[in-house]
């Protein structure tokens, strides 16, 4: 599939692109900027196209209508949702012509083996998991050393559950050995080899885990 409609520049909006997969995405708000970080950190996305489709509906005047949602996402396992992104106070505003709209894209959804979705400032701001996934993205492009990873996973299976500083302090005597691997610990979190709850913030003394499997 491809976009129905592109994204330009405005001055009255935030406009831009996030970097998905290899490509990039553009979006009309810092809202859906906010929103594709948030799919990108996500391991379970497979892809993500944003204005998928054009859905035609009949308002209540029985005039012939169009409406575009902002993002289709692809997943693993199969399931295709389709995503409207508005701000809570937008969505009571407009609610009266959102409506039919909404109504339009649920029947196309369930036509073409879709789900529809809404999502809002709640769940994309909400909690510390977005400002976590600003943090962590960056490091999956860290350059990695394997000897260093596979002794902060040994060192950690031995452990248990800790924290970072406890990690870095056990897998390593100096301070300097410790810095240097600062930098791979947060990439194994980031590419979830190593657990943390990312929906709270996270600090050298974040509760962190891995099981046996994820380090072998």
């Amino acid at each position: 599939m491809r976009p129905v409609r592109s994204i330009g520049t405005s001055r009255r909006s935030v406009t831009g692109r996030v970097a998905f997969g290899g490509k990039s995405i553009p979006f009309e708000s810092s809202l859906e900027r906010d929103f594709l970080v948030l799919l990108d950190f996500d391991l379970a996305v497979e892809d993500v196209l944003e204005q998928p489709c054009r859905i035609t509906f009949t308002d209540a005047n029985g005039r012939e209508r169009h409406y575009t949602p902002d993002f289709l996402v692809e997943y693993g396992d199969g399931e295709r949702v389709i995503f409207e992104v508005k701000y809570r106070a937008n969505l009571k505003d407009e609610w009266t012509s959102l409506k039919p709209r909404f109504r339009a894209a649920i029947r196309y959804a369930k036509q073409n083996g879709m789900r529809f979705s809404i999502a809002t400032e709640v769940e994309i701001r909400g909690g510390a998991y977005l400002a976590n996934a600003r943090f962590l993205r960056p490091y999956r492009d860290y350059k990695w050393t394997p000897a260093i990873d596979e002794h902060l996973i040994k060192t950690l299976v031995t452990l248990g559950e800790t924290t970072p500083e406890s990690l870095l302090a056990a897998a390593y005597w100096t301070l300097e050995n410790r810095i240097k691997a600062v930098s791979s610990l947060w990439r194994l979190v980031a590419t979830r080899r190593i657990h943390a709850d990312l929906y709270e913030p996270l600090t050298m003394a974040t509760p962190i885990w891995t099981t046996l499997e994820d380090g072998l």
